[in-house]
């Protein structure tokens, strides 16, 4: 049995030019990625772009990339600034004609991408990357610019936010 090498293994060995260990990242990382994008955007078919561009901006890195915290936390930084720099784009360009027709899969499943999209965004950030990309609250304070204490905080409302809109009890810790 073959041992599957580590993200630090790999990112040493894209950093010598071996793009097969990039490539092994990319496929690694490729669905958190798609599903990062799918969280806080509608679908429109920019999640691929948003993740070809991001993995883009990784590669450009590597070279000069020194180890100082964990390498997710890099990817989804890179991650969370072009979707912010798509957003900003996004606000300048023509709105979509009210009249397309949308892929209905689940009606409650878009009652609850609703609501998680109408929290405000610093809750709705600190919901996703916890809950959803699986960052501990001190690596998604990192990419918020706040504390973990701030991070779980917010999530605890998020969350609070979220029950209340969909008519569900919150459950509390004892």
């Amino acid at each position: 049995m073959m041992a599957i090498p580590s993200d630090e293994l790999l990112l040493a060995a894209t950093s010598k030019g071996d793009r097969e260990a990039f490539d092994q990242l990319a496929a690694r990382y490729s669905g958190a990625l798609d599903g990062f994008f799918r969280r806080r955007l509608p679908d429109d078919g920019r999640v691929e772009e948003l993740r070809q561009e991001t993995l883009l901006a990784l590669y450009a890195l590597l070279p000069s990339y020194r180890e100082k915290g964990k390498f997710r936390t890099l990817l989804f930084s890179i991650a969370y600034r072009k979707l912010a720099s798509s957003r900003r784009a996004e606000r300048q360009a023509e709105p979509l004609a009210e009249d397309l027709p949308a892929r209905v899969v689940d009606p409650d499943a878009f009652e609850v991408r609703d609501a998680v999209l109408a929290l405000p965004e610093g809750l709705r950030e600190a919901l996703l990357l916890t809950r959803f990309e699986g960052l501990p609250a001190a690596e998604a304070g990192d990419l918020l610019g706040c504390s973990a204490e701030a991070v779980r905080a917010r999530v605890c409302r998020a969350k609070a936010l979220l029950a209340r809109k969909l008519g569900t009890p919150t459950r509390r810790k004892r």
